[in-house]
């Protein structure tokens, strides 16, 4: 239990009109304190917040980015009437209120139940946790009151809102596994090869009857193999420029999302590799499991500041397969990273640089000054002799600005033919 500020301020107004009525003697301040010795003498223990019960419905705990969340808090008092209680929700700013407020201030009856209907939307991805919720509970005259923690914490989950794509950089390498790329060699698959003659030992269903009635003799077609293939996502969280949800860094999320899905959907399996102060990574795999690793992986995605040299020496053969794919996603800021990409090709890996651009993505949080406009444009031209010289060290870049649609950046690479790469 403690004392509101409204109970100092009544004590030290009660004190000062005695002491003065003592000083200068007028019976009339003595009169003036008398209502106010009383409302202190009302003062009573409130209730014990702990006896308040809050439950929090969800409509849902995963989101998708801009998505509405509809929360209806039941609150109940247990064996005993708060005269009034007042519960405060607090939320981060990438949730917006679309219907109610972030502070509730009501009373309860014994044993009575008062549904709080809020509505908000998720602007930006991140994790946060729902409670346990702050009450407060105070008496009639509000000079006590009691607060404490009250509830269990409920876990929300906002994901990037995925783009749909389907021009997808083709592996150079594929595996034994079944997939949807055709491989050279014969086998079973969808896509016809050859015909041949018939021979012991061949499928009736692969006969091809209108060549084998046409020529007096039975034939049978051949099929290309189809294979998966290993893709891994590099994600760049060196730097990061612009600001949430319209950052770099979640542009390059939402992209890194959408090639993972897309990927996953093509039966390849997919990994994911954080590359910035703190280097993650996640084994590829397939499958819907793997789908939602990947994207409970990128939702904590941030920027952490080191002055470390970082590379990916320390990444795991398993997380960095060497036949896979290689898509590495940054705004080429930090010349780190790029630095570890070159070092990559030149170990023979397949990369593949989308280079996010943060040019437009900076000069919507800058004032609109000639000044701003310069720095912009030197900016670009920097940016540009850096994507020029990616390019010369045997890198694929494809530049993306995220105004535009993903699949429209991804087209260009999409029929690319395979390199041979001197290994350094």
């Amino acid at each position: 239990m403690r004392l509101s500020p409204l109970f100092g301020s009544l004590a030290v107004l009660t004190v000062w009109t005695v002491v003065l009525g003592l000083i200068i003697g007028r019976f009339e301040l003595f009169l003036a304190a008398v209502p106010l010795v009383v409302a202190l003498l009302s003062a009573r223990k409130p209730v014990a917040a702990s006896s308040v019960a809050v439950t929090a419905r969800l409509s849902s705990t995963r989101l998708a980015e801009g998505d509405r969340l509809d929360l209806v808090l039941a609150v109940a008092c247990t064996g005993a009437t708060a005269p009034s209680v007042e519960i405060f929700l607090p939320l981060p700013d990438t949730f917006v209120f679309v219907e109610g407020r972030p502070h509730l201030a009501t009373d309860l009856r014994m044993d009575e139940t008062f549904e709080w209907k809020l509505a908000v939307r998720s602007t930006a991805r991140g994790r946060i946790r729902l409670g346990p919720f702050n009450v407060r509970v105070s008496d009639d005259s509000g000079l006590q009151f009691e607060e404490a923690l009250v509830g269990s914490a409920v876990e929300i989950e906002t994901y990037p809102r995925i783009p749909r794509i389907q021009q997808l950089p083709r592996p150079w390498h594929t595996r034994s596994s079944f997939g949807n790329y055709v491989a050279a060699q014969f086998g079973a698959g969808l896509e016809t090869a050859e015909t041949r003659l018939f021979a012991a030992g061949d499928r009736v269903r692969h006969i091809n009857w209108p060549a084998s009635l046409r020529l007096g003799r039975l034939y049978v077609n051949q099929f290309h193999q189809e294979r998966s293939a290993d893709v891994v996502l590099l994600l760049d969280t060196m730097a990061e420029t612009g600001a949430p949800p319209h950052s770099s860094l979640d542009a390059s999320v939402r992209a890194v999302t959408a090639l993972a899905s897309a990927y996953i959907a093509r039966k390849d399996r997919v990994g994911l590799v954080e590359f910035g102060g703190y280097v993650r990574w996640l084994k590829p795999a397939a499958g819907r499991h793997q789908w939602e690793r990947l994207l409970r992986a990128a939702i904590p995605a941030s920027q952490h500041f080191t002055y470390l040299a970082r590379t990916l020496d320390y990444v795991p053969a398993a997380a960095l397969p060497r036949q896979a794919l290689v898509i590495a996603v940054s705004p080429v800021i930090d010349e780190r990273f790029t630095r570890a990409i070159v070092d990559l090709a030149g170990r023979g890996y397949d990369v593949v640089l989308l280079a996010v651009s943060p040019v437009e993505l900076t000069r919507r949080v800058l004032p609109d000054s000639p000044l701003d406009d310069v720095a912009c444009a030197l900016w670009t031209l920097e940016l540009a002799s850096r994507i020029r010289q990616l390019r010369n060290d045997g890198i694929t870049v494809v530049e993306w600005r995220p105004a535009q649609p993903l699949d429209v950046a991804l087209a260009s690479l999409a029929r690319r033919a395979p390199q041979q790469r001197a290994v350094r």
